[in-house]
């Protein structure tokens, strides 16, 4: 089964690479705390989505630093 690139991936997608601002989200942010055994229990597209958004947030906050 593939993944299907909707609009709030897409969305994602754009933050990490640098194409649009980075916006929190918090049930992003409550996925990204959860333990390795739980995060391997989520399915491909919310683990692809995870990582996107983590990727903009890293991204987001190398360019504050470095402002």
């Amino acid at each position: 089964m593939s993944i299907v690139l909707t609009d709030d991936l897409a969305e994602l997608k754009a933050q990490a690479e640098g194409k649009r601002p980075f916006r929190e989200c918090k049930a992003l942010e409550a996925l990204a705390a959860l333990d390795l055994d739980k995060y391997r229990q989520l399915d491909a597209t919310t683990r692809l989505a995870l990582g996107y958004y983590l990727t903009a947030k890293r991204r987001a906050s190398q360019l504050e630093e470095v402002a």
